[in-house]
């Protein structure tokens, strides 16, 4: 056994692109008797609070990240902001608009594609987007979906980016399962 066959076992070997796939925190509902732009509905206290506990459990699991992309929500945008502070991360958080609510997955390739130097990336959106495309990135087809609870997040590695085929599911945790990892 040489050297670097211990590195192949981890999660995502030192040459893989590494895609986390988060769906945000839990925000404000919206309000019937109120007329409140989705597009502006915060997190609730509740959803800071978590959210920083899931960050803590990604940075203790040893979590690095070059470039954080959110969707441009502010629920969103906050998600993205938490985690990358408590992840001490240098790495510039960037809006995208494919991230919206029913944006187009090879338009979310081709912007990540740009920047073919960050490859730990952070993708903060929204359900059902982020199953389907987790789903399709794995290749279980564009029919699959893997729902993401409100803050959960998984991994997949890619050996090149954008992908010719499909990636590996490293992990896929509930926020359950992260907050008490921190």
């Amino acid at each position: 056994m040489s050297a670097k066959e211990p590195d192949k076992a981890r999660a995502g070997r030192p040459e893989d692109y590494e895609l986390y796939i988060m769906r945000h925190g839990l925000a404000v509902e919206r309000n019937v008797t109120t007329v409140m732009d989705d597009a502006k509905r915060p997190l609730t206290a509740e959803g800071k609070e978590k959210m920083s506990e899931i960050a803590a459990g990604l940075l203790r699991s040893g979590m690095e990240v070059d470039w954080v992309v959110s969707s441009p929500l502010v629920r969103a945008v906050e998600t993205a902001k938490i985690v990358a502070e408590a992840l001490g991360s240098k790495a510039p958080v960037e809006l995208c608009e494919a991230l919206s609510p029913g944006g187009a997955p090879e338009a979310l390739i081709a912007f990540l594609a740009k920047r073919p130097n960050r490859r730990r990336v952070l993708i903060v959106g929204h359900e059902p987007d982020l199953g389907e495309l987790a789903a399709r990135l794995i290749g279980a087809g564009r029919n699959a979906n893997m729902p993401f609870k409100k803050g959960g997040c998984c991994l997949i590695a890619f050996s090149i980016f954008p992908p010719k085929s499909p990636g590996r599911l490293t992990w896929w945790l509930p926020p359950r399962v992260m907050r008490k990892l921190g």
